[in-house]
């Protein structure tokens, strides 16, 4: 007979339980980003979302298209038109909106307006906001929740 036995597996079948402990790490981890996402217009921090949730993950989403390139940054890289002959943006600084777009005034742009057929991006800088909060999130919570369970179950 071996002592103990019936506290060892106690104390396993506790920490074998890790939805709660996902499911803290998980909300932890979509606060922390919400907090420390680049705001512009706000769409990128409300597209980070609470995503699927198992025993043995748990899942963080972020909905908007361009989420890894303000995560990890883009290299240089060269812009061409997709669907028409040139490119078009505003030329002046006040001929756009936050997101971009030109502001329009009669459906006509206000200010000037530049053209090219290709232009060189010379790529962005990361801006990390998820990993990081998944980090401190694991770091705060996981290995004191882990310990905290496995020595209450004995």
């Amino acid at each position: 007979m071996i002592t103990g036995l019936s506290q060892l597996r106690a104390r396993f079948r506790a920490v074998s339980h890790t939805e709660n402990l996902l499911r803290e790490l998980q909300l932890e981890t979509v606060a922390g980003a919400k907090a420390k996402v680049p705001r512009k217009t706000g769409h990128l921090g409300r597209s980070i979302l609470v995503g699927r949730l198992t025993k043995e993950s748990a899942q963080v989403t972020v909905n908007a298209n361009y989420a890894a390139a303000v995560e990890f940054g883009t290299k240089r890289h060269v812009i061409v038109p997709k669907r028409a002959r040139v490119l078009a943006w505003p030329a002046a600084e006040g001929g756009r909106r936050l997101s971009g777009r030109a502001r329009t005034k009669g459906g006509k742009p206000v200010g000037p307006t530049a053209f090219a057929t290709k232009v060189n991006h010379p790529g962005t800088k990361a801006q990390p906001y998820l990993v990081p909060a998944a980090k401190e999130a694991v770091h705060r919570h996981g290995v004191e929740v882990i310990v905290s369970t496995w020595n209450d179950a004995a």
